[in-house]
């Protein structure tokens, strides 16, 4: 038969009253019940508090009550062959004084896992379903934050998704802040929290009113903040003294990226079936991982010599990476420029000068394409093929304005003109009336 024992573990002022519930020889139980006491007022022959006053006695009837209760939970469990642990005791414990219980997802790493666990059955930003290979990894990244800062901050204690309001979320962005996080980064955390908790709030899981009031935060990029491979820059790359065949092959993937302007994983998937032939015209054709969009984009003479002497080999982002900085080094990429570079891979990139070589990443490839021919190809179409939203997207990404737009209209109008046209003259063609 189970058994209900209270007992203290210390001999404090204050000293908590656990429950001891032994279900069987082999399955014994024990957690702290709320409630507390002095220890001189605990009968220990007795396993309760002494009745020397009316607060003690009302305590003592409190904890029979207790009793009565678990052991009530437990006979209806034993019919329902529920399973005896000390998660159950908490339950019956945490029912009994009315407070409401924690269920996993209303932890907030909980529900981010869920979230992540979920990313192929969510609708994505273009309607349709399932969340892109980078949206993944951007919240895997954004859990990690949040458990270091449960870590460091809140002394290794879970979030709740209800507690999470305003005053927590200035509290966490302030310690994003102070970690030297980006305003990018920091802004990208505001917007993933406010997506969770939406979610939550949708499956009907506990969340402050106050989430709908929660504001994001970006950064523009100055333009000396905009990293990109220079043409001439490219021809010192293509010019560089290389021995290692992976270099070699990463030389290839860099050059044909600055001149077809996709992202990382969507460049090094590109295999021969990719490449077609249109009226002549050699294409490369492909469905971007992230926008969901099929592209196609004439290859230029460069691109085309690229492709014709063999497509490089296959190689992951994380090489093509490191493989590049040694291709940019062998070319004398030495200029110092204003950048954010990973020294420790729990801390957030310091913002720094470091030699260019050191700044290179897939990304480039894209970025050194849209600025290079920006201008000289139409915006619309650039921002088709490098998968942006709206010109203005495509416009902060180069670190341009409308105004540099409107100045190339200009100009491209300039061309329109015969030179030899003669500026209109206004003539009067009768004198006007007095």
């Amino acid at each position: 038969m189970a058994t209900v024992k209270f007992l203290l573990q210390s001999k404090k002022e204050n000293s908590n009253i656990y429950v001891r519930y032994s279900v069987s020889r082999d399955i014994v139980l024990k957690r702290k019940t709320g409630f507390l006491i002095d220890a001189k007022d605990w009968s220990i022959d007795k396993s309760l508090p002494k009745t020397s006053n009316e607060e003690l006695k009302g305590l003592r009837i409190k904890l029979e009550k207790l009793a009565f209760f678990i052991n009530e939970a437990h006979n209806k469990a034993v019919s329902a062959g529920i399973e005896f642990n000390g998660d159950w005791l908490q339950l019956q414990i945490d029912l009994f004084n009315n407070k409401v219980p924690v269920i996993d997802l209303d932890i907030l790493t909980t529900y981010i896992q869920k979230y992540i666990d979920e990313a192929p059955f969510k609708q994505n930003a273009k309607k349709g379903l399932g969340l892109s290979n980078g949206r993944v990894q951007n919240l895997k990244l954004f859990k990690k934050t949040i458990i270091r800062y449960e870590e460091e901050f809140l002394q290794k204690k879970s979030i709740l998704i209800k507690d999470i309001d305003l005053r927590w979320v200035e509290r966490y962005k302030i310690w994003l802040f102070n970690q030297g996080y980006s305003p990018n980064y920091v802004g990208k955390n505001i917007a993933n929290i406010r997506t969770i908790c939406f979610d939550a709030s949708k499956n009907e899981v506990e969340t402050s009113p106050q989430i709908k009031n929660i504001k994001g935060i970006s950064e523009s990029k100055e333009p000396e903040d905009i990293i990109f491979l220079t043409e001439e820059e490219q021809e010192s790359i293509k010019a560089a003294p290389l021995l290692r065949e992976a270099l070699l092959n990463a030389r290839k993937w860099l050059l044909l990226g600055c001149l077809i302007g996709q992202r990382g994983g969507d460049l090094l998937s590109i295999t021969q079936n990719n490449i077609k032939e249109i009226n002549g015209v050699k294409i490369i054709e492909l469905k971007q991982q992230k926008t969901g969009k099929m592209v196609a984009i004439p290859l230029l003479p460069d691109a085309v010599q690229i492709v014709e002497s063999g497509l490089p080999y296959k190689i992951s982002l994380v090489h093509f990476n490191e493989y590049i900085k040694e291709v940019c080094l062998a070319a004398g990429l030495n200029t110092p420029i204003k950048g954010r570079k990973k020294i420790n891979q729990r801390k957030p990139n310091v913002k720094d000068v470091y030699p260019k070589y050191k700044m290179v990443t897939s990304h480039i490839c894209r970025r050194s394409f849209a600025t290079n021919f920006y201008g000289r190809i139409p915006t619309p179409i650039l921002k088709d093929i490098t998968g942006h939203g709206s010109e203005r997207m495509f416009l902060a990404y180069i670190g341009k304005t409308p105004y540099d737009s409107a100045y190339h209209m200009l100009e491209y109008f300039s061309k329109l003109t015969p030179k030899s046209q003669v500026a209109p003259v206004m003539e009067v063609i009768r004198p006007i009336a007095q």
